[in-house]
């Protein structure tokens, strides 16, 4: 496997993590659970960069994959939009991806991260369990035909 470097998205990356958006939210479009991030444009992209923390995964340069940290509130940070490109799921990729991004929530000194998922999907709550996050609370979606769970991990 070739190095995966992880770093802090610049706007220039903007357009490159929209198309790797697009490719990774289809998985979730064919499962019955649609996002707003299968259709990410470059504006959008550019936008989060703007106004959050979103680290990139590359390859030789080249994005493959990327996550969104928002600040919620004083002592919690929102991880969102986990993607990996197709070609590079179970690589480790995503798992990096969480790695780096529970490290720098964890050093921004807030007690706890958190996230919201479909509550039926048929891996990523599991996932998200699997590294610590708990189920806290329904988050239904008035305007999906699915409903979503809270989960939250403590950093401290």
């Amino acid at each position: 496997m070739r190095d995966i470097e992880i770093q802090q998205a610049s706007a220039g990356a903007a357009e490159e993590l929209a198309a790797v958006y697009r490719n990774a939210y289809q998985e979730n479009r064919e499962l019955g659970f649609p996002a707003k991030a299968e259709s990410a444009t470059a504006q959008t992209v550019t936008e989060w960069i703007r106004d959050n923390t979103v680290l990139v995964a590359l390859v030789e340069g080249r994005v493959i994959g990327g996550v969104r940290l928002e600040a919620t509130a004083t002592d919690r940070i929102k991880l969102s939009r986990l993607c990996v490109h197709e070609d590079w799921k179970g690589e480790g990729v995503g798992s990096k991806l969480l790695d780096i991004a529970e490290e720098r929530a964890a050093d921004s000194g807030v007690d706890s991260i958190w996230l919201t998922t479909p509550e039926q999907h048929p891996y990523l709550p599991s996932l998200y369990r699997d590294r610590g996050y708990e189920a806290t609370e329904p988050y239904p979606l008035e305007y999906r035909d699915y409903d979503e769970v809270v989960m939250e991990k403590s950093l401290s």
